[in-house]
């Protein structure tokens, strides 16, 4: 889809990057989501080709929409991403049509040994796959069986954000960017391990009675994260910000940011803070380590340790130089 996500966004500033060197690029989807504003301005043609989202299954309807989009034009290169879409492209380029590129963005550790074997069968029919991440190239040739020169690691980078500052009138209370502010940007999802963060939270907060904590995103856990924050007595303390277009401005107010993730491929928002000069305390999962060496661009912890997450959290606090 082009609901807000990393590869999603991964995928539009790909293709506007595209267009900006004189190719001809159309994105195809399920269905379309938040992004699609962006694709617009950057003037990429969009056509989403299912009734409903398509996610972690195979999909003849997705993959016969490809196939009528591939009849209508003549396409040079096929570039899929994520395990629904670059099934549904194998499918449909079986026969004849276009070379097939898939990105890999994930570990994928939530499939299950059927859609590893299909996995491994559409990766065997493209003619080549990119991982964004060191653990995403070992996953690719040690369980998918890619031979290794079939396979390049090419990290994800990010477009600099706009400099126009976020409005937050209305949004927090006085005086909230006036102390030190910690901040979670994630999908409100289990894997992302917002949950740790504000058991950490709690621990923070009571050496450094006066840092705040914000969590921006949404998702299917969002009351159940209220919950647990009113269980953990931190009302007055966390603000649940919600989905927000500006959420790479809102980056810049931060003190630190937390990665929490419990699995992650290479996620942009580590990039962001980075580039935004904000320190960054993450898991020490995924393709996290490519992206922050422990001690120098960042703070690595566990996954899923609020102990450990709060022991780095108030290192930085303590220490702001």
């Amino acid at each position: 889809s082009l609901e807000v996500g990393g590869a999603e966004r991964h995928v539009v500033d790909l293709a506007a990057a595209l267009c900006r060197k004189g190719h001809e690029v159309e994105v195809a989807c399920s269905v379309a989501g938040g992004l699609a504003q962006r694709l617009e301005e950057a003037g990429v043609p969009l056509r989403p080709l299912t009734e409903r989202l398509v996610k972690r299954r195979v999909s003849p309807a997705y993959a016969r929409g490809v196939g009528r989009l591939l009849r209508e034009k003549r396409f040079d290169l096929v570039h899929a991403h994520i395990y629904a879409s670059a099934v549904a492209a194998a499918i449909a380029t079986r026969k004849t049509g276009p070379r097939l590129v898939i990105t890999e963005h994930t570990e994928a550790s939530w499939q299950t040994w059927w859609t590893r074997r299909v996995s491994r069968w559409a990766h065997g029919r493209a003619a080549h796959t990119i991982a964004v991440s060191t653990p995403i190239r070992r996953r690719l040739i040690g369980k998918d069986r890619v031979p290794p020169e079939r396979v390049s690691l090419i990290p994800n980078a990010v477009i600099p954000a706009d400099d126009d500052p976020p409005d937050l009138s209305g949004t927090l209370p006085d005086g909230w960017l006036e102390g030190p502010l910690v901040g979670v940007v994630a999908r409100l999802q289990p894997e992302k391990g917002v949950a740790t963060f504000l058991k950490a939270a709690a621990r923070v907060s009571k050496a450094s009675p006066e840092a705040r904590f914000l969590v921006v995103g949404d998702g299917p856990l969002r009351e159940e994260l209220l919950g647990l924050a009113g269980r953990l007595g931190m009302e007055d303390r966390v603000r649940f910000l919600g989905y927000r277009t500006d959420a790479r401005a809102l980056i810049g107010l931060l003190d630190v940011l937390v990665v929490p993730s419990l699995t992650e491929g290479s996620p942009l928002i580590v990039l962001e803070a980075m580039a935004a000069g904000v320190p960054v305390v993450a898991s020490a999962v995924g393709g996290i380590p490519d992206q922050a060496r422990h001690g120098e661009e960042g703070l690595l912890v566990p996954p899923g340790d609020p102990e450990a997450l709060a022991g780095a959290m108030g290192e930085l606090l303590r220490d702001p130089s």
